[in-house]
């Protein structure tokens, strides 16, 4: 009876350890091909500078207010802008059309996104419409609402904050 018995507990040990080793290298491969599955659909997006998260979603609507194929035109960055100092440019830029400045909402910071290429007059939207130039800035809301944009001839100051570059 002993024999018989030892065979059985070795045979019991024997079926666990197995059973063990299969539960582990299922849960190792579920584990990796999660993590593969995860990493092919969530590819890595640049992170943005400090303080300029808020803009980065409005990138896209930046380049749409612009009327242009992609490639004819060069991002050169953003900053933020108080909409008070938004208000008094766009005011001093255009001082014979007062009702150009959008209203912003309080807590709403506003984007500027810098681009440069060749502008024709009425291809910007939102700039007035007898203007042409290389350089357009667009005015985008933190909540993501165009508001407002210029042509000029060129970038009036350096717009070195991509989100590119991070």
């Amino acid at each position: 009876m002993n024999g018989c018995m030892i065979r059985t507990l070795k045979s019991v040990v024997r079926s666990l350890s197995r059973a063990a080793l299969r539960a582990a290298v299922v849960g190792v491969t579920t584990a990796a091909l999660s993590a593969g599955a995860v990493a092919c659909t969530h590819p890595k997006l640049p992170t943005p500078p400090v303080g300029l998260a808020d803009c980065y979603e409005g990138l896209p609507l930046a380049e749409g207010a612009l009327n242009a194929p992609r490639g004819s035109y060069e991002f050169h960055g953003v900053k933020l802008v108080n909409p008070r100092v938004m208000e008094r440019l766009v005011r001093s830029r255009f001082p014979k059309n007062p009702s150009s400045v959008p209203p912003v909402a309080s807590g709403t910071r506003v984007c500027a996104f810098a681009f440069t290429g060749n502008f024709a007059a009425g291809q910007v939207a939102f700039a007035p419409a007898k203007t042409s130039g290389k350089a357009a800035i667009v005015l985008v809301t933190t909540h993501e609402k165009l508001l407002f944009s210029f042509v000029v001839a060129k970038l009036p100051e350096n717009f070195a904050r991509t989100f590119t570059g991070t």
